[in-house]
């Protein structure tokens, strides 16, 4: 990459669009394509599909929070998943110690796969600490990870930005205040043992 794109932040921010807008027409061109072998997808399909994703997460490195983000799934979903088909949890036990064995991803670093789920996480709304986790990241360690590089940052921005453009004016209502309604026509009774009149 040329050094200017690292150090001016306009061409920075176009770089970053364009990045992000990339991750999204891959995953369109994605689905278009298994939409055009199978305009008809049963979930069982879907389903084998996404357990594949996970599997590749794990062989990325990616822990149970990546591998699910992977799958388009909650992790609960995950569990359920590896809890009953055991062809599954063995693959993705065997993808995970592979990654293991080959240091795939060191502690507290982050892989393209692991920062682009964090990215279409944070574009789709999710809060960044818990898009860190998907790449297997806490929040400090993201935040010192964009002090950092500023390229990683710029893309965090871009995909903060398009969480709000998405948004929209659907922000959040203010809270109101809320109320309990108590009956004070009738005596609660003491607990048991309180003597008090």
């Amino acid at each position: 990459m040329d050094e200017r794109v690292r150090d001016e932040p306009g061409p920075r921010r176009h770089w970053a669009r364009t990045a992000l807008a990339g991750i999204e027409a891959a995953e369109e061109t994605e689905d278009a394509l298994a939409q055009a072998l199978d305009p008809h997808p049963d979930v069982q399909a879907e389903n084998n599909v996404r357990r594949a994703r996970a599997v590749h997460a794990a062989a990325m490195g990616l822990g149970p929070a990546g591998c699910a983000a992977a799958a388009g799934v909650p992790e609960a979903m995950l569990a359920k998943w590896r809890a009953q088909d055991p062809a599954f949890d063995t693959a993705l036990t065997a993808a995970s110690a592979l990654a293991g064995a080959h240091q795939v991803a060191a502690p507290g670093k982050v892989s393209g796969l692991g920062l682009r789920l964090l990215l279409q996480a944070v574009a789709r709304g999710v809060h960044t600490g818990t898009a860190a986790t998907y790449a297997g990241l806490r929040s400090d360690q993201l935040l010192r990870l964009r002090r950092s590089n500023p390229l990683v940052s710029e893309l965090v921005d871009v995909a903060l930005q398009q969480a709000r453009d998405r948004r929209g004016s659907r922000r959040r209502p203010r809270r109101t205040p809320t109320y309990r309604l108590v009956s004070i026509g009738e005596q609660l009774q003491p607990p048991p043992g309180d003597d008090r009149p």
